[in-house]
């Protein structure tokens, strides 16, 4: 009960932080558009390079991570690369 009376007490000192991006990047939207499509197109890079990194590392020593599942992670980030391009398309 005493959490609830201290969320509720210090949420008008907080409600401003949730309208802006990452803790408290403040300015126009044009600024914010700009960031948000920066942003996706360097997550959707680097989940990219992993994805082809997955595929070219040699796959014959059972004592890497990367012996029996590089499929899946191939698959996993390039959805996740086509998924961040795709948001900086439509930012």
């Amino acid at each position: 009960m005493l959490a609830v009376l201290i969320l509720c007490c210090t949420e008008p000192a907080v409600a401003n932080k949730f309208e802006t991006i990452g803790s408290g990047f403040a300015g126009s939207p044009i600024i914010k558009r700009a960031w948000l499509y920066r942003f996706f197109q360097a997550t959707g890079s680097i989940s990219l390079f992993f994805a082809a990194l997955a595929v070219v590392i040699p796959h014959t020593n059972p004592l890497l991570l990367n012996f029996g599942n590089w499929k899946q992670s191939a698959v996993v980030l390039s959805i996740m690369a086509a998924v961040c391009f795709i948001g900086a398309a439509l930012i």
